[in-house]
């Protein structure tokens, strides 16, 4: 089939209250989901049926830094994706601290987001244009991450070369056909 202008997007709101495996469990590693990879430092936790009740901004589970430094997501296999957002707060600490999110290009800095979180409630950090292969989360050293955001950007279609023979063909039995009448 002949397409020249097919597109497909991937939009993603990863709540991690359906990670595979994780019932009946308190937490576990978050290494990948919904096409996304999480590095070693991120694990997923339920906030609501177990005992630790400090709530997920939505559902039952969020993503958790409980070992300090940074979480990285990228896409499973590598590529580019988008940011639309997503909500944080301090884990266990009665504290307001500093927290930045930054998405990374081929290692270059696309964009920054910095602002204060607290363990009272969760806070947005809102959508930012520019494809990114890397999330950086540096939120400080325990936090929890919920309804993270992001959309991978269409694909297009890219015509068989048969198909695409075929339409050189046609135009130029089109282009033959005018010569002649003219």
């Amino acid at each position: 089939m002949l397409s020249f202008f097919g597109a497909t997007a991937n939009a993603a709101l990863l709540t991690f209250d359906d990670i595979p495996g994780q019932a009946n469990q308190q937490y576990g590693h978050a290494e990948t989901y919904q096409g996304f990879a999480f590095n070693r430092t991120l694990d997923w936790i339920n906030l609501v049926d177990m005992y630790w009740t400090l709530g997920a901004h939505s559902g039952s589970y969020a993503l958790l830094n409980n070992y300090g430094g940074p979480g990285i997501v990228t896409k499973v296999g590598g590529g580019d994706f988008t940011f639309d957002g997503l909500y944080a707060k301090v884990w266990l600490y009665n504290q307001v601290r500093a927290g930045t999110v930054e998405g990374y290009k081929d290692g270059a800095l696309v964009w920054s987001i910095t602002q204060e979180i607290q363990n009272v409630e969760y806070v947005s950090f809102g959508a930012k244009s520019g494809l990114i292969d890397t999330l950086k989360l540096d939120l400080g050293d325990h936090f929890l991450v919920d309804d993270l955001a992001l959309d991978q950007p269409a694909q297009h279609e890219v015509p068989e070369p048969a198909s695409l023979a075929l339409f050189g063909l046609a135009l130029a039995g089109l282009a033959a056909t005018r010569r002649k009448q003219a």
